[in-house]
């Protein structure tokens, strides 16, 4: 028997600690509340779950690997405003830290803003 294997799932966190998990071609967005966020003021929103077309699937995780293999734009470690890629497969998980104003925080940003307000 072959065992079936599970596919891959993209989390992204922003700088403010939303978090977004991309997985079998669904989004779902899950706002911080006051509760959890630094400030103890901020509200990210509401919690959303949107279907994602191919195209925007391919799009987006597209995007997430390229801001995965360019190392340039990776600190050490998590600090505010900093963006953060988890790819989860199987059972493995790696964490991708990214610095805060890159270029890749914007492309992906764009993106989810572009796909979550359609």
């Amino acid at each position: 028997m072959v065992p079936i294997s599970s596919p891959k799932i993209y989390n992204y966190l922003d700088g403010n600690g939303n978090q977004y998990i991309i997985k079998n071609k669904v989004i779902e967005y899950m706002p911080v509340k006051p509760l959890h966020s630094s400030s103890g003021v901020y509200n990210g929103g509401h919690y959303t779950k949107k279907e994602l077309s191919k195209q925007q699937y391919n799009q987006l995780t597209s995007i997430l690997n390229e801001a995965i293999k360019n190392k340039k734009s990776h600190i050490k470690n998590r600090v505010k405003m900093s963006g953060l890629i988890v790819i989860q497969e199987e059972n493995k998980e790696k964490a991708y830290i990214l610095n805060p104003g890159s270029e890749e925080i914007s492309k992906i940003e764009n993106s989810l803003k572009n796909i979550m307000s359609n």
